[in-house]
């Protein structure tokens, strides 16, 4: 009987080990599984919405509410001020230690709230002093609550922790509010202004369901920050900012410029194309998020993960490119489509050069703690891009926004794979 306990023991030790792995992959395997479907929704339900809207409210006055969201989206990047990396990265490692978790969400948090009135106060600015943006106050009016709603939803607590399932609950109800608010009470070309409404509603909905999981999930207690706090929460964000805004130097000033240049349409047609890009970006986007705070602790998985990084980004530009005409075209009907897969078909490597950013920039030399260096080489390509923008844009409209896409990522993924090269040699030869 002692010999058979011992060997139940042995048994146990054995497998002690195992059951921790497939745990460790269980956990994985479910933050992927809810990030994909939160980014799912992400995608997805715009895409239907967007249908819709342009057949009740027309290309132009779709363009007029694109328009207005590509200049709300800076103010959204400010509200979050790169906190998506930089506070993800510190949450992952104190996630089990709930003071220190709630003294780094307070910190972060009041931090955003400086963000969020200064947001507000630039765009009345704008409102007020602006006559193109003037001319449709309302609808930036409307986007006030979006400012708020983005407050509220901390997506890089969800992230730190890893619980991306909450993440998805949260999305699915902002997402699904806004398609039904459409749905429901957008049937004329007048009721454009109100795009913008029923998207804060489903912003500020979701917003108010991440706080309350946070606090009754979570258990964080919420303390407004002292100034010196948030100073040092800011200064260590800060390469995290650039890294996150810059892309939005080419990618989102390329729809603002669209209608800026030329009609109010040709910024949708431009921010359709790009929605096309996102759902095609998905896998890498999910991935390149998922695997950040994983990899910070598991440096020498970085490797493997880089080569299927690539391989997906090869695989998603040649569908991008082969498909994109018949889907357009399945989706859009035939009155708008040729200009939206012109677009499409333009922005098509995307993909791929998203996934060697992904795997040699934030999965590369921020896990190498080089942030202020990846930050540097984003912001060179991002005002490269821009430059290429303010030449062809003018002139080419969407096509030219589409190229500026492209040049940007092209020069940051050659930039960023060839300081991660340099990094990693210059490691093995100081291990050898």
């Amino acid at each position: 009987m002692k010999n058979v306990f011992l060997d139940l023991k042995c048994v146990n030790l054995l497998l002690k080990p195992l059951a921790l792995n497939i745990r460790k992959y269980f956990g994985l395997a479910e933050n992927f599984i809810s990030y994909f479907l939160f980014k799912a929704i992400d995608a997805l339900i715009p895409l239907v919405v967007i249908k819709y809207l342009i057949h009740n409210v027309g290309l132009n006055n779709y363009g007029i509410y694109a328009f207005a969201y590509a200049l709300i989206f800076y103010f959204q990047n400010i509200i979050q001020f790169g906190f998506d990396l930089s506070a993800v990265r510190t949450i992952s490692l104190i996630r089990d230690d709930k003071e220190k978790l709630s003294k780094v969400y307070s910190d972060v948090f009041t931090s955003q709230i400086y963000f969020f009135l200064l947001s507000l106060l630039l765009l009345s600015i704008l409102i007020l002093l602006v006559p193109a943006i003037s001319a449709n106050y309302i609808v930036y009016c409307f986007f006030f609550l979006l400012l708020l709603g983005e407050l509220l939803f901390p997506m890089w607590f969800f992230l730190g922790v890893e619980k991306m399932r909450f993440m998805t609950i949260v999305n699915v109800i902002s997402k699904s509010t806004f398609a039904i608010l459409c749905f429901l009470f957008i049937k004329t070309e007048s009721q454009y202004i109100y795009i913008s409404l029923y998207q804060s509603i489903g912003f500020l909905a979701s917003g108010i369901m991440a706080q309350i999981i946070i606090f009754k999930k979570f258990g964080i207690r919420f303390t407004f920050s002292k100034f010196a706090d948030v100073k040092v929460t800011i200064i260590e964000a800060w390469s995290s900012f650039l890294s996150m805004v810059s892309p939005t130097i080419y990618h989102n000033t390329s729809i603002f410029l669209c209608g800026f240049f030329g009609l109010p349409s040709y910024s949708g047609i431009m921010e359709i194309g790009t929605k096309v890009l996102g759902a095609f970006k998905l896998v890498i986007t999910i991935m390149t998020n998922v695997l950040f705070p994983y990899l910070n602790r598991n440096k020498s998985a970085i490797q493997n993960v880089r080569y299927v990084f690539i391989g997906f980004g090869i695989l998603l530009s040649l569908m991008m490119y082969l498909t994109s005409s018949f889907l357009i075209e399945l989706w859009l009907g035939t009155e708008h489509s040729s200009e939206v897969i012109a677009v499409v078909k333009y922005l098509s490597p995307c993909p791929f050069l998203s996934s060697i950013i992904a795997a040699y920039g934030i999965n590369g030399l921020m896990i190498y703690n080089k942030d202020k260096l990846y930050s540097q080489l984003i912001f060179i390509g991002s005002v490269s891009g821009l430059a290429v923008g303010l030449i062809l844009i003018p002139k080419y409209y969407y096509i030219g926004g589409a190229i500026t896409i492209v040049t940007a990522l092209t020069i940051i993924a050659s930039l960023v794979s060839i300081y991660t090269i340099k990094i990693m040699r210059a490691n093995k030869k100081l291990s050898v």
